[in-house]
This record gives structure tokens, C-alpha cells and sequence, in this order.
């Protein structure tokens, strides 16, 4: 596709991939952004004051680099950096109530009136659970940093008009034409554009994304589909239409418009037009123009961030500690509300004892 770029349309509903000029491109050619199909005349005159809004921000982003509008492909599962590994691990075991509480102790037998025993029966057992828990940690940062450098350095093949330049995934931008081999990770969110499939279909694995085991089916645009090579994307003038980024990864609403002649023609895009990041190529060879990247993909909008491992057991004992807490502080509460009628209810009885043996002892 000849000068194809990334374009965000106007408050941000959706992105416009374009091989057209800015002062070329015509209010006609521009999709419509609206989400009813049966719109009224103040939606429609809305709509085209939105397309002339979208023609100039088309213009004033034409000279922004890539990276600036699109967030970059590069895949971050790290919990923690070199500077927030002790804070943060501090924090996420001092939450938890039972490290709380033995540290609260062992503060308190820094003050001489509540000292019990030696310091290290307390600190001890403290600080070696603590630097477990940081080693462990650290240990499966390690394997996440390692992980995400395996993804992020892997090899991919960029179509351009100089022929096909091998591009690292993490290289990967939005409006890129990246070609995809049988059994490889899709990279990033992309459009099938062709495939070397004769139908136009493939298949993927999506396991990976939400579970199902069983080959979804993706058909090429058959605009591009009938291209008698893949270099000829680069003689047409098209535009492409996807809608803002979402986590739902069953539905897509887009639009390729591709000029024939001298009428321009619009090809819906559908879900099975898409090929979703971190699903696999279970058949053929793909080419795919990518329309979102980073953050942005669907994998990603699905995933939540990475917790702290706790187990069952953790989770009864810090149960039962706070059970220990609630009964030590009334404890202590019923002994101080006993501390000054105790030695008075005793002194009376002890007097009464005392005229008792006294009487006993006067009779003769």
C-alpha cells in the first residue's frame, strides 16, 4: 500500500491506516466513525464536521514519528526494576498481617519494660522469612525478565518496497506489513491482509489467549487476497479503518477502503479478518498489517498485573494470627480492668480471715 501510515481519528474512536495524502484525501473517503447504524440528520451533520477534523489532525500528525502516537511493541511482565525490588518487596510482605504482627513484636523488645527473652529469638526467624521471600522473588523476576527477552528479540520479516527486512518483535510498529511463518507467535495485533493458503483462510492457535484448544479460522481481505503477488500492495491506494483499542477479543469493527478505477471501494473487516497478538500461525504463511502494538493489543488489555505467590496455608496461619491478636489485646484489656479492684477484693477477704483466726485464737 503505497505510503501507508497510522492515523487516530478524531476523540479518539478508533484508527485509520492511510495511503493517501493529506491533500488528496477527500470527506467522502473517510469512514464513518459513528457506532448506530440508523443515525439521524444532527448525527450525520456531526459526522461530517468530525471528518474535517479528522483531515486536519491527519495533516498535523503527518510528521509525528510512530513511537510518539503508538506505544511500542516491546512485551514488560518484570514485577519489579533495580531500584523498586526492596521497596516493593517490603511492602507486599508487610501487608500481609502475620509479618506485620512479628514485627511489631520484635519492635517492642527494643523498649526495656517489655523486653522478654534475647533479641534474636524474634528478629531471627523475622528476617530469614523476609530474605527467603526476597530470593524467591527475585529468582522469578529473573525468569520473567528472561522470558520477555526471548519474545522481544524474536525475528519476523517486514515487507516494504525494498522487499522483505527482518525486523526484532519489539521493533514492531503499527502499519508495519509483517509476514508470518507457520507454528510463529503473531506478533502484534494485525489485519490479514493474504495468505498463502489458495481459500484465503488459515488457521491459529489461540490457547494462549483464552483457553480453547480447537483452530479458530481467519480469512484474508479479498481485496488483497487477489493480488497476484504481495508486492502489489504497495501500486494501490487504500485506507483502513479499526476501531479503538478493547479488551474483548470475539468482536472487530473495521473497514478497508480500497480505490478500483475510479470508484472507491469499501470491505468490512470482521473478528475473522484479525490475527491477535500471542496466538499462533497454525497453517500456511500470513501477511498482516498491524493496527495496534504494545499495550494497546488485546492480549494485553487482557492481562492482569503479577501478584505476589501466597499459599493456603500462609493464608490459615495469617487467619489464626489475627485470631492470637484479637484475643491478646482483650486479655490484656480484662487484666487491666483487674488490676485495681484485684488486690481490693483480696484485701477484704484477707481481713476476714484475719478476725476469724483472731476470734479463734482469744477463747479460752
Amino acid at each position: 500500500m503505497n505510503k501507508m501510515g497510522p492515523r487516530r481519528t478524531t476523540k479518539g474512536r478508533g484508527y485509520a491506516y492511510t495511503a493517501l495524502e493529506p491533500e488528496e484525501a477527500a470527506t467522502d473517503d473517510v469512514p464513518n466513525i459513528s457506532d448506530d447504524e440508523e443515525s439521524d440528520q444532527d448525527a450525520e451533520m456531526s459526522a461530517r464536521a468530525s471528518r474535517k477534523k479528522w483531515q486536519s489532525r491527519l495533516k498535523a500528525n503527518s510528521s509525528l514519528d510512530l513511537s510518539q502516537r503508538y506505544p511500542a511493541n516491546a512485551i514488560c511482565n518484570r514485577k519489579y526494576s533495580l531500584f523498586s525490588f526492596i521497596p516493593k518487596v517490603l511492602f507486599e510482605q508487610f501487608r500481609f498481617f502475620l509479618n506485620l504482627y512479628f514485627l511489631v513484636i520484635a519492635m517492642t523488645q527494643f523498649v526495656s519494660q517489655l523486653k522478654i527473652g534475647y533479641l534474636y529469638t524474634y528478629w531471627g526467624p523475622l528476617t530469614f522469612v523476609i530474605v527467603v521471600t526476597m530470593m524467591r522473588e527475585l529468582y522469578d523476576d529473573i525468569k520473567r525478565y528472561i522470558r520477555d527477552k526471548e519474545v522481544n528479540v524474536q525475528q519476523y520479516y517486514k515487507l516494504t518496497k525494498k522487499g522483505r527486512v527482518p525486523v526484532a518483535s519489539s521493533d514492531i510498529q503499527v502499519s508495519d506489513v509483517v509476514i508470518v511463518e507457520k507454528d510463529q507467535r503473531i506478533p502484534a495485533d494485525m489485519v490479514l491482509l493474504r495468505t498463502t493458503e489458495k481459500s484465503g483462510s488459515c488457521f491459529v492457535r489461540t490457547d494462549q489467549l483464552d483457553g480453547e484448544t480447537d483452530w479458530k479460522l481467519r480469512i484474508a481481505v479479498a481485496s488483497c487476497q487477489a493480488l497476484a503477488r504481495d508486492e502489489e500492495l504497495f501500486n494501490v491506494e487504500a485506507s483502513v479503518f479499526a476501531e479503538r483499542p478493547q479488551k474483548c477479543i470475539y468482536n472487530f469493527v473495521g473497514t478497508l477502503s480500497m480505490l478500483g478505477g475510479k470508484e472507491r471501494k469499501e470491505e468490512p473487516l470482521g473478528v475473522e479478518n484479525t490475527l491477535w497478538a500471542n496466538t499462533v500461525l497454525a497453517s500456511g504463511t500470513a501477511l498482516g498489517l498491524v493496527i495496534y502494538t504494545g499495550a494497546e493489543t488485546r492480549s494485553v488489555l487482557n492481562t492482569s498485573g503479577v501478584r505476589s505467590k501466597i499459599g493456603l496455608v500462609d493464608l490459615e496461619i495469617n487467619r489464626l494470627t489475627k485470631i492470637l491478636f484479637i484475643s491478646m489485646i482483650a486479655l490484656a484489656i480484662a487484666m487491666l480492668a483487674l488490676k485495681d479492684i484485684g488486690p481490693h477484693i483480696v484485701g477484704t477477704k484477707l481481713v476476714q480471715d484475719a478476725k476469724i483466726y483472731l476470734h479463734i485464737s482469744v477463747e479460752k
